[in-house]
């Protein structure tokens, strides 16, 4: 091959590889939001299965010794705990990275991300699910867990975080989602629609919320 031609070659190759890094992008531009934890999560410890960080980890493993001490023997729910569905395939196809038992955001406003994570018990026939919240720290820690809801349904639905909501949908196919409010100054998470209701009665005229329009944002 001659220079001529070899310059030629590199020339095309070079727009080939652009062409293709460009595609790359625009594609990766497509994909859903939050399919993955933050950067600042990713401290080289790694994620387990169920997406958590090692301080996450740390925190179930101390609430699970706790509840042990007080006579609840629950574990935590991991993702195999959901059964085969289409809603849950759907959700995979959507996000990526979609762990149903396990959320993360800020539920506070503080700033800090929190999580919400299920725990099933252990010996039940349901099974049951518990559901909790653990508040972030300023040094990277977390709270020890408040109980959201306790002895639910939620195999066939998930966890979900709408800016500073928690949404618990026992059933992906079937039932309405509940949505949960931190309420500070009663240090206990409240039912969001039933105080929009209270504080707005002519909403107990509006139309619900399909499952299809169910806001839905993961970390």
């Amino acid at each position: 091959m001659n220079l001529r031609a070899r310059h030629v070659f590199l020339v095309l190759a070079v727009a080939a590889a652009i062409a293709a890094a460009a595609l790359l992008l625009t594609r990766q531009g497509r994909k859903p939001a939050r399919t993955a934890p933050p950067a600042s999560l990713a401290d080289g410890h790694g994620l387990d299965a169920s997406g958590r960080t090692k301080a996450e980890r740390f925190a179930v493993e101390e609430a699970l010794e706790a509840f042990k001490k007080e006579g609840l023997f629950l574990r935590a729910a991991e993702d195999g705990d959901a059964p085969e569905s289409d809603e849950h395939r759907d959700l995979e196809d959507v996000y990526g990275v979609y762990h149903p038992f396990f959320v993360r955001g800020d539920l506070d406003g503080d700033g800090r991300l929190d999580f919400a994570q299920a725990f099933v018990e252990k010996g039940s026939g349901g099974p049951w699910f518990h559901v909790a919240v653990f508040f972030g720290t300023g040094d990277g820690s977390f709270q020890k867990p408040i109980w959201v809801e306790r002895a639910i349904s939620l195999a066939a639905g998930d966890l979900t975080i709408e800016r500073s909501l928690l949404i618990v949908t026992p059933d992906l196919g079937l039932d309405p989602a509940r949505r949960w409010r931190w309420e500070p100054a009663e240090k206990r998470f409240v039912d969001a629609d039933e105080v929009s209701r209270r504080n707005d009665p002519a909403d107990d005229d509006a139309p619900d919320e399909t499952p299809d329009q169910r806001p839905r944002a993961r970390v």
